[in-house]
């Protein structure tokens, strides 16, 4: 899935609230990563990290990530997840039951 080279200041912000997240909770001290990182190698995060991380995603946001939602393209990395933050919230709305 192809991301924006420049986000925008709303998804800037989505992002930025995730690495705060990763950093804070998932990632070894002193490892950086990217917007665009794959999140899902293996070698950033864990599958157990995955699920605290839509956990994250989820009440952060304010929305209900559904299984269906649940797949790789919609978490492989920060900017991806932002961009499905951002679509579900202009869809639907936070605290809504889906995307």
């Amino acid at each position: 899935m192809a991301t924006d080279a420049h986000p925008t200041p709303e998804t800037s912000e989505i992002e930025g609230r995730i690495v705060e997240f990763l950093h804070r909770e998932l990632l070894e001290p002193g490892v950086t990563i990217g917007r665009d990182a794959d999140l899902l190698s293996g070698e950033v995060i864990d599958s157990i990290g995955i699920l605290r991380l839509a956990t994250f995603v989820g009440e952060e946001f304010r929305i209900v990530i559904q299984p269906a939602d649940f797949v790789v393209e919609n978490f492989r990395s920060v900017a991806v997840i932002a961009g499905y933050v951002v679509r579900a919230l202009a869809a639907h709305g936070p605290g809504d039951t889906r995307p």
